[in-house]
């Protein structure tokens, strides 16, 4: 989410970052398991909300910033905060080029954002704007053998794509006798144009036009009843996508597709005493959703109910030690590429994707250090999953994916903390069977069982610090590999970064190196037949130096 609002996309694609300046970001909030009452769709795993800053009350500055790294990456960053008492205007705007680490992957990215605020004693009423322009060759995935020879070259020279796109999103803010009122309504749209195998003959042109309009007014109201005091949260969200796509000449298709969702939740959280709260919600969720392929006449449509519930609890035992529980499920609605084929103009309308969540945890602060443990569990059934060999989308057979998760934040010394992570994580099939081969209790591909993280930040001079992160990501199973008789699994990866920044006057100075040592990895990769396997080989050493001056 970008500001409490949805920016993952309806279709196959991730979210765009390039969209957002790096320089307007103020924080970034993950909340671990479901959010799926709260956020609807999508949200099975947690939610991570994007902050961006905001006009601060009497405020006048301006930044300028340059940076410079490998691969001939440059990147040029503006931004300005002028603020009165009430009024406030805040804006944020960069370009970034690199030649990127594989051949023909160039990447040019320009965006801007604006948000305009005017502040009261009771509330705030705001309007913010965002506009983004990408374009990026596409060097296309390696086979075994390709990598072996050359790691950085491209499969598919002259391949790109090209997005444009904008978003306005108007709304406020009221408290009234303790309670908070909140509307947004809000227009996304993007444009985008591709290509695909240009140097063969079945060379595919892609021209896709998405737009979403959407609604949430929500509250939050707090109040006592029987002795104890409630914290009550609902909203409405409302919202509309609408999409058309149009590909040609190798293969021809132009599907138009809509889905309507409108849902309605509420969650009430009750402090049964000082030490123990707990917490219930649910969501009504109406959704419909439907593709047509103009040009064949393939069409299909589902209107379906969703529901999503979670009861939790939470108990103080002590000043240092909590502990928590909590159940519910979730949703996932597909979206118009996993309804929809664009490579054979086949329309397979898929169902939503269901989870029953649990999670139970633990929190201790001993001293100056923090822990934090915690068990999950989640039954999936018909999981949505694109079988990267066919370009079909499909509702996999029941899964199961569990496992716990550790971490610890210590602060060691004046100026030095550290902080480590580990994820032990399981998902298996619970049923069914790919080409007449059972896959029960093998394991699903893309999941790695071990990740770890171990970082530090040390102040070793006034205004100097230098940031050091370790990250371990075990072996995994290639995609396409659902009954798991490759043989063989994308190999394990450590990587480890370092930053320096000082500050100087008004003058801000940063130097890192990404993937320290060098290591020659990749983050995905494709069974394509015996004996090999197709990949995306991923960066390696790499450096960048930036300067900002701050005018004020």
């Amino acid at each position: 989410m970008l500001d409490g609002q949805r920016i993952s996309e309806n279709e196959q694609t991730t979210v765009n970052w390039a969209a957002i300046p790096l320089s307007a970001i103020e924080r970034i909030e993950i909340m671990r398991g479901s959010g799926a009452v709260l956020y609807g769709g999508g949200a099975t795993g947690g939610t991570i909300n994007i902050i961006t800053k905001t006009p601060q009350k009497n405020r006048k500055n301006a930044t300028v910033g340059v940076g410079f790294g490998s691969y001939n990456a440059s990147d040029y960053r503006v931004g300005a905060d002028l603020a009165g008492e009430n009024l406030g205007l805040i804006f944020n705007a960069s370009r970034l080029e690199s030649d990127n680490y594989r051949d023909s992957n160039r990447l040019r990215q320009q965006n801007a954002q604006a948000e305009a605020r005017y502040s009261g004693a009771r509330g705030t009423l705001y309007a913010k704007f965002g506009a983004d322009d990408q374009n990026l060759l596409l060097p296309g995935s390696l086979t075994e053998a390709q990598i072996a020879v050359n790691r950085r070259q491209a499969a598919t020279p002259g391949d790109f794509s090209h997005i444009s796109g904008g978003y306005l999103n108007l709304g406020g803010e009221l408290k009234l006798d303790g309670a908070e009122f909140a509307l947004n309504a809000g227009y996304r749209g993007k444009n985008a144009n591709s290509a695909f195998f240009v140097a063969t003959p079945f060379r595919n042109n892609i021209s896709t036009q998405a737009n979403v309009m959407s609604l949430s007014p929500r509250a939050k109201i707090p109040f006592t009843f029987a002795g104890m005091n409630h914290t009550l949260v609902t909203g409405i969200d409302r919202d509309d996508w609408d999409f058309d796509s149009s590909t040609g000449p190798g293969l021809v298709s132009h599907p138009l597709a809509v889905q309507r969702n409108a849902a309605w939740y509420l969650q009430n959280t009750t402090a049964l005493s000082a030490t123990t709260s707990v917490s219930a919600g649910v969501r009504f969720h109406r959704v419909k959703y439907s593709v047509n392929d103009v040009i064949s006449g393939a069409a299909d449509a589902r209107d379906r109910s969703l529901r999503a519930f979670e009861i939790a609890a939470r108990h103080k035992i002590n000043d240092a030690l909590a502990v928590y529980g909590k159940f519910g499920n979730s949703f996932r609605v597909p979206n118009v590429n996993d309804n929809f084929n664009l490579f054979t103009a086949t329309v397979t309308i898929l169902e939503p994707q269901t989870s029953r969540d649990r999670e139970i945890g633990s929190e201790l602060r001993l001293g100056r250090a923090n822990y934090r443990f915690a068990f999950y569990h989640m039954d999936v059934s018909n999981e949505i999953h694109l079988d990267p060999v066919a370009f079909n989308n499909i509702n996999l057979p029941p899964t199961r994916r569990y496992g716990f998760e550790l971490e610890g934040k210590w602060s060691l010394a004046a100026g030095l903390s550290a902080f480590a992570n580990y994820t032990h994580a399981l998902a298996r099939f619970r049923a069914g069977a790919f080409g007449g081969v059972s896959v029960v209790d093998r394991d699903v591909p893309l999941v790695p069982r071990h990740a770890a993280n171990l970082g530090a930040a040390w102040e070793f001079m006034p205004r100097t610090r230098l940031n050091a992160v370790a990250n371990y990501v075990g072996d995994q199973v290639f995609d396409n590999d659902e009954t798991n008789t490759f043989g063989r699994k994308i190999p394990a990866y450590t990587l480890v970064d370092l930053k320096l920044i000082h500050a100087t006057g008004d003058w801000l100075l940063s130097a890192g190196v990404r993937n320290l040592l060098n290591r020659g990895y990749f983050t995905y990769g494709v069974f394509t037949g015996f004996p090999t396997f197709n990949a995306y080989p991923a960066a390696e050493r790499s450096l960048f130096v930036s300067a900002q001056y701050s005018f004020k």
